[in-house]
C-alpha cells in the first residue's frame, strides 16, 4: 500500500509525485469515446436530468432537462469538453445519469474503475487543456491519438490504478479536513452554543494541572508488528489516529479512555479514544481520572490548537508539553468547570443530531419523489446470470496458505459470507488482483455456497469464487442483485455444487424496463431509499437515547 504523508511543505509533496514512474498511454486503451447527441437545446424541457455542456464550471452542468427520444448516458463515467469558451479540454467525473450536448464527449471506462481512479484520470486529461481551444477543438481523429501520462507499475508497465485510488482518497481527505474543521468551529460558535461559551469565565492552566497522566507511547518498528485486533495509534491525521491493528503483547504501551496528541507527523492532531489501544512513540497520552467522553471531546480542540505553534521543524516533545498552557472554562471558585464542558458537548451532540435528522428527512422525501410510482407497479423479468455478467472470471488464488498475510495489504476473499467475504488482508500481487465494483459469487465452501457479495474495493479471491462485472453496476443495484441471487442458495450442497456452468445458467428475477432490459436505475433508487430509511431510523434512536 502506498502511504501518503501530508507534508506542510508543497516541495516535499511534489518530490513524492516526481519520484514515481510515469508512462504515456492512449486514452482509447481504457475508454470508449461517444459524442454527445443533444444538438437542439430549444427542444428540451425542464426536468430532473443534468444536461452537461462544454462549460468550465459546475462540472459542466448547464441545466436540468426531461428525457427526450435521444440516448441518455450512464453515471460513473468521464465527460470531456470538445470546445467552448475556456472549457475545451476539461474532463469531469460524472456520477449520475445525464444528457450530453454535442460539444461534449462521453468517456466510458472499459475497465471497472473506481470514482477515485476516474477522478485521477480526469485530472491528468485536464492538465493538457491548454492544447485545445476554438481554433483547435477535440474531434474524433484527435481523440484516437490522444495520450495521457499516468503513474505505472514498473514491473508490468501497466497503469498503477491502486496508487491513483489511494492518492485521490488522501487528496479528498486533505481538501475536506480544513472545511470540516471550520464548519465545526462555526457550529460551536453559533446558536448551538456560542452564547454559552461567552457567558462563562475562562482561565489559563498548565497542562500538568489539567491532565494527571502525560505519557508518550513506546517505539515499535513496523517490521515488529504482529497480526491482531488492537488499534495502533500513530501520528496520522486520519481515522481518529488509528494506523492499523496489531497483536503485540510485550514492549508496548496500552492506554484507554484518554486523548492522544501527535508529537510529530500530523503535529498537534488530537483525538479521544474510549477503547484500549497501543500507542506509538509519536503520540502522547493525555488523561485525567473521572472525566467522561464529553469533557474529553471539549478538551480535544483546545489541545489541538498546539498545531498552530508547532510543525515538522519544531515537534512537541515531553518538556514542551509540560510548559504549555490551555485556556478553559472555570466555575465561581476559579476551578476548571468540567461539568460545564460535559453538558456543553452533550448539547452540541443533540443539536447536530437534530440537524442531521431534519436533513435526512428532506433527502428521503426527495428520493421518494424521484423514484416515481409505487414499487408494486414495477415490471419483473427473468434473466440468466450470464446475460447480466457475460465475463465471469474465476478467483486466481490457490488458497490462503499460498499468500502472505499483511494487515495493511489488500483484502482476501474466501468462501465465506461473513465480513462481506473478507477472510483477512494479504500482501498485494498485481497479477492476482480483481478490480472492485463487481459481484463475487461463492461457488464452494461450508455454509456459504450460493451466497454473493458486492465488492467496491479491489481484492484477491480464492478459486472457489467467480467474479462478475457490468458497466451499469454500482454498490446500490449490486446489493439489490446479491439479495436476489442469494435466494437460490438452497439448491446447492456438497453433492450438488455451484459449478461455473451452473452459475452461468442461474436465473435472476429482476425489475425490467419497458424495453425488457434490467432496470438498473430502479434497483439503485430502491436501495438508496432503503439505506436512507435505515439511517433515519438509526439517527432517531440515537437522538432519543441522547435526550
Amino acid at each position: 500500500m502506498v502511504e501518503v504523508i501530508f507534508l506542510k511543505r508543497k516541495e516535499a509533496a511534489m518530490e513524492k509525485q516526481i519520484s514515481r514512474t510515469w508512462k504515456d498511454f492512449y486514452l482509447h486503451d481504457f475508454f470508449s469515446c461517444e459524442k454527445g447527441n443533444q444538438n437542439n437545446m430549444a427542444s428540451l424541457t425542464e426536468g430532473s436530468i443534468p444536461l452537461v455542456s462544454a462549460r468550465k464550471i459546475d462540472n459542466g452542468y448547464k441545466d436540468f432537462v426531461s428525457p427526450n427520444n435521444k440516448k441518455l448516458f450512464p453515471g460513473h463515467i468521464l465527460t470531456l469538453n470538445n470546445d467552448g469558451d475556456g472549457g475545451a479540454g476539461i474532463a469531469y467525473y460524472q456520477p449520475h445519469v445525464m444528457a450530453l450536448d454535442s460539444h461534449v464527449t462521453a468517456l466510458v471506462p472499459k475497465l471497472p474503475l473506481s470514482r477515485y481512479q476516474l477522478l485521477f484520470v480526469a485530472m491528468c486529461i485536464t492538465k493538457q487543456r491548454n492544447r485545445f481551444g476554438h481554433g483547435y477543438s477535440i474531434n474524433t481523429n484527435r481523440l484516437r491519438s490522444f495520450r495521457i501520462m499516468l503513474p505505472c507499475v514498473e514491473a508490468t508497465e501497466t497503469p498503477d490504478w491502486q496508487y491513483m485510488d489511494i492518492y485521490m482518497k488522501d487528496k479528498e481527505q486533505e481538501l475536506l479536513k480544513p472545511t470540516i474543521e471550520q464548519l465545526c468551529k462555526r457550529l460551536i460558535n453559533s446558536a448551538i452554543g456560542g452564547g454559552k461559551l461567552r457567558q462563562v469565565n475562562w482561565k489559563a492552566f498548565d497542562f500538568t494541572e489539567v491532565f494527571t497522566e502525560i505519557q508518550r507511547g513506546k517505539r515499535l518498528k513496523k517490521a515488529d508488528h504482529t497480526t491482531g485486533d488492537v488499534p495502533y495509534v500513530s501520528s496520522t491525521s486520519l481515522n481518529n489516529g488509528v494506523d492499523g491493528f496489531i497483536g503485540n503483547e510485550g514492549s508496548v504501551r496500552r492506554f484507554s479512555d484518554c486523548l492522544t496528541l501527535a508529537n510529530s507527523g500530523s503535529v498537534g492532531c488530537t483525538f479521544y479514544h474510549k477503547y484500549e489501544f497501543i500507542a506509538s512513540d509519536h503520540v502522547t497520552q493525555l488523561k485525567r481520572d473521572g472525566l467522561d467522553k464529553y469533557a474529553y471531546l471539549f478538551l480535544a480542540p483546545m489541545v489541538q490548537r498546539l498545531s498552530e505553534k508547532y510543525s515538522f521543524n519544531r515537534e512537541i516533545n515531553d518538556e514542551r508539553i509540560k510548559r504549555e498552557k490551555i485556556l478553559l472554562p472555570v466555575n465561581k471558585d476559579g476551578q476548571i468547570d468540567f461539568n460545564f464542558m460535559s453538558s456543553f458537548m452533550q448539547q452540541v451532540e443533540r443539536d447536530i443530531l437534530k440537524t442531521t435528522l431534519t436533513t435526512f428527512k428532506k433527502r428521503i422525501k426527495l428520493s421518494k419523489t424521484s423514484i416515481g410510482g409505487g414499487k408494486s407497479r414495477v415490471a419483473w423479468k427473468n434473466f440468466h446470470l450470464k446475460e447480466l455478467f457475460p465475463n465471469l472470471t474465476q478467483g486466481k488464488s490457490k488458497g490462503l496458505n499460498h499468500m502472505l498475510k499483511d494487515d495493511k495489504g489488500i483484502s482476501y476473499l474466501g468462501a465465506t459470507n461473513s465480513n462481506n467475504g473478507v477472510l483477512c488482508f494479504v500482501e498485494s500481487s498485481e497479477s492476482m488482483i480483481h478490480k472492485g465494483n463487481c459481484i463475487a459469487f461463492i461457488r464452494n465452501g461450508e455454509g456459504s455456497m450460493g451466497y454473493s457479495v458486492y465488492k467496491g474495493e479491489d481484492f484477491i479471491a480464492t478459486s472457489d469464487i467467480s467474479v462478475g462485472y457490468n458497466e451499469h453496476l454500482n454498490k446500490y443495484n449490486g446489493t439489490f442483485i446479491t439479495t436476489i441471487a442469494d435466494r437460490v442458495r438452497g439448491k446447492y450442497n456438497f453433492g450438488y455444487k455451484r459449478s461455473a456452468n451452473r452459475l452461468a445458467k442461474e436465473i435472476l428475477t429482476l425489475p425490467s424496463t419497458k424495453d425488457g432490459d434490467p432496470d438498473w436505475d430502479y434497483m439503485e433508487n430502491y436501495m438508496r431509499e432503503m439505506e436512507e430509511n435505515l439511517i433515519l431510523t438509526y439517527i432517531e434512536r440515537v437522538k432519543t437515547r441522547v435526550e
